[in-house]
């Protein structure tokens, strides 16, 4: 007897080309959704849109005062003392705009409920606008890298014409999550509150405050499966190293599109459930 193959396959496919179609869609919506939460973060404050500039600056000053100036460490045995605070910020900046957007995408669907609930606009805009607000900050900070390692001697080579795929793959990592962290966020309210903790345990398993090379080899497989260890080193090699990461990008592409297929059939399951929760 011939058994048909069940079509359920199929239809998810077709549901989850048509999730990410949606969005395509509604882009326009999504791009000011964004500017405006951007312009909100700054809206009423003195220094106004200087805050974006002075914030990661800030950050810059102080690591480079204590790691370099007071503490005296390297982070590579060839390198100078001040090369740690280089290499700590190259990593916290994007490891900041992943944290600032799984944040903000834990209570973007409950601040937009009367648009989600009044509105056709389709749920997944929302965890989006949350992963694309975090944009301006990344580079802002990158900027302000680059510029602070050239003055320190670590002139910008040819890898940078990489720097633009690396921010892309960011934001694909950062939506790939963001949708996930807030369908769990209707059903669960707790979720808001271990996100951080989370991020803890994600700062101290990436290679962040100390190198690669460091990690035992019993640890080096869980701190290699970690998505982040690919896209920390990919960053500190295009802006510091001007080596090309041609391995660290085959590696966090396939993972972005791994988890974007996975917790995008997540959140198909889900978002129609969500609403009896809003």
């Amino acid at each position: 007897m011939y058994y048909a193959p069940p079509p359920i396959r199929t239809g998810f496919i077709k549901r989850l080309f048509k999730l990410y179609l949606d969005l395509y869609h509604h882009r326009q919506s999504l791009f000011l959704m964004a500017r405006r939460d951007t312009l909100l973060r700054i809206k009423g404050t003195l220094l106004g849109p200087l805050w974006l500039l002075a914030q990661p600056l800030f950050l810059l000053l102080v690591y480079s005062f204590v790691f370099s100036g007071i503490m005296k460490i390297s982070f590579r045995p060839d390198g100078g003392s001040g090369d740690f605070a280089l290499y700590l910020f190259a990593a916290l900046v994007p490891f900041s705009a992943l944290q600032d957007g799984l944040q903000r995408a834990s209570s973007s669907l409950m601040e937009n409920r009367d648009l989600l609930l009044k509105t056709q606009m389709p749920a997944i805009v929302f965890p989006a606008v949350a992963a694309i607000s975090t944009l301006v900050q990344e580079l802002i900070g990158l900027f302000i890298l680059i510029m602070a390692a050239w003055v320190m001697g670590y002139v910008p080579g040819i890898t940078l014409f990489l720097l633009p795929v690396m921010i892309g793959l960011r934001l694909l990592l950062t939506f790939a999550l963001a949708p996930v962290v807030a369908i769990l966020s209707v059903f669960v309210k707790d979720v808001g509150q271990v996100i951080p903790m989370l991020m803890l345990a994600l700062f101290f398993t990436t290679p962040i405050i100390y190198p690669l090379e460091m990690i035992p080899a019993d640890y080096r497989p869980i701190i290699e499966s970690n998505p982040m260890t690919w896209l920390v080193q990919a960053y500190r090699s295009i802006i510091l190293e001007s080596q090309w990461p041609v391995d660290n990008l085959l590696v966090l592409g396939a993972a972005c599109l791994v988890l974007l297929g996975a917790t995008g059939m997540l959140f198909m399951r889900l978002q129609h459930r969500a609403k009896d929760f809003l």
